[in-house]
């Protein structure tokens, strides 16, 4: 009688831990919070203080400046049309001062000597 008597608690331990166990996450998903209200309006402290870009928002090539046309030193105003940037290198990211700037020329196909 004493071992029918403790193999029935042993079964109803197990339910009751898993019981218990699974109210606590069926009562948290019940609750329901209403959605913080979207505000449409951006404050004016947070547009004042955004960079806007300006006038003078370009790339700017200085003296130093290391300029390469199909991996040769060349100057800038030297650069051909017919070419392609492989490689451009600002001082920091938000500097607009090149350091490095390497180009390619594209090559153009080689027209074939054989005509129909």
């Amino acid at each position: 009688m004493m071992l029918s008597r403790s193999t029935g608690v042993i079964r109803w331990v197990p339910v009751l831990l898993v019981s218990l166990l699974s109210l606590s996450p069926v009562h948290a998903s019940l609750g329901r919070k209403e959605p913080p209200p979207v505000d449409k309006q951006i404050p004016i402290k947070i547009v004042a203080s955004s960079p806007v870009a300006s006038a003078n928002d370009e790339f700017r090539i200085t003296p130093t400046t290391e300029v390469l046309l199909d991996g040769r030193p060349c100057r800038y105003e030297q650069v051909p049309d017919n070419t392609i940037i492989i490689l451009l290198e600002t001082v920091s990211n938000e500097s607009r001062e090149i350091v490095r700037i390497h180009f390619r020329t594209l090559r153009r196909p080689v027209p074939s000597s054989t005509s129909k």
